[in-house]
């Protein structure tokens, strides 16, 4: 049976399976008892994090809030079947409405920009209406402050955790990506780093991230790790402009040609799907024609 680990005191976080990687659902325990993100489907709801709350001495009943980081369908994928076991009350960001409403809708249209690069769309992924509807820099039980970090994709958060001041992060930060993508993925480079650049500005102790990245891992327990975790990931944008010159230089211009080169030589994995390296990859192109 998967547990829950506990990275920072009073902040846990379960490494739900998805696709040959985890994805974190996170649980804050307290007079209001909070999960942040669901997992990937009905059956990791079932079979993962219901048992994995019974561990807690806690069922579906006491859970008083169930959020989320985006609405990517390996974070949301179990709302819909948690709401069905609880009632707990569904806060997401304002942004987030529509996506909540229609995941599936949002899973085929990410990729449909690279239809021969993309694997099929999460077919079981089905919406529901959220119960609040919140705003940059709004609070949740006392304790857990919004910060809308926009750049993975456009309705990113991250939950900061103002009673230990962790960051918990979600897919805001990329790295080098997993060891499945390739490299980081990001909808919006100018968004990405100036979502980095602010969360610099905030006073964040530890870091909680939804998956493991690369090289940076899956946390930074600490003020100067969680700082360089930041810098590193700001630094990797600045690598990947400066290694896409450097392809375009040899006379590949083909987006899906540099993102392979691009992989290559930061030493990744060429991940079986190319869709999310080509949307990173056309951002920084984008940036390099303006």
């Amino acid at each position: 049976m998967l547990l829950f680990k506990e990275p920072v005191p009073g902040i846990k976080i379960l490494e739900t399976p998805f696709g040959g990687l985890w994805s974190g659902v996170v649980l804050i325990k307290g007079r209001e008892n909070i999960l942040i993100d669901s997992g990937a489907s009905t059956e990791i709801v079932d079979t993962c994090l219901i048992p994995a709350l019974k561990n807690e001495d806690l069922e579906p009943g006491d859970i008083h809030w169930l959020l989320n980081t985006h609405c990517h369908g390996d974070h949301v994928g179990g709302h819909r079947r948690f709401r069905e076991l609880s009632n707990a009350k569904i806060a997401t960001l304002r942004g987030s409405l529509d996506k909540m409403r229609y995941p599936l809708k949002y899973n085929k249209l990410i990729r449909a920009s690279f239809p021969d690069y993309s694997p099929p769309a999460s077919a079981g992924l089905q919406g529901l209406e959220p119960d609040i509807l919140l705003d940059d820099n709004d609070t949740i039980a006392g304790r857990l402050q919004l910060i809308h970090t926009p750049g993975h994709d456009t309705d990113s958060v991250c939950w900061l955790d103002t009673t230990t001041n962790t960051l918990i992060s979600g897919d805001s930060l990329q790295a080098n990506g997993t060891i499945l993508q390739g490299i980081g993925f990001y909808l919006d480079l100018k968004g990405y780093r100036n979502s980095l650049c602010r969360l610099q500005t905030l006073k964040i102790d530890n870091i909680i991230t939804g998956h493991p990245y690369e090289p940076c891992g899956s946390s930074a327990i600490g003020t100067e790790k969680s700082a360089a975790y930041l810098r590193k990931c700001l630094y990797l944008t600045d690598t990947y402009d400066i290694l896409i010159r450097e392809i375009k230089r040899t006379g590949i211009s083909e987006p899906a040609q540099i993102a392979v080169q691009l992989i290559e030589r930061l030493g990744g994995n060429l991940p079986e799907y190319l869709f999310l390296a080509l949307y990173t990859v056309c951002e920084h192109l984008k940036e390099d024609y303006a």
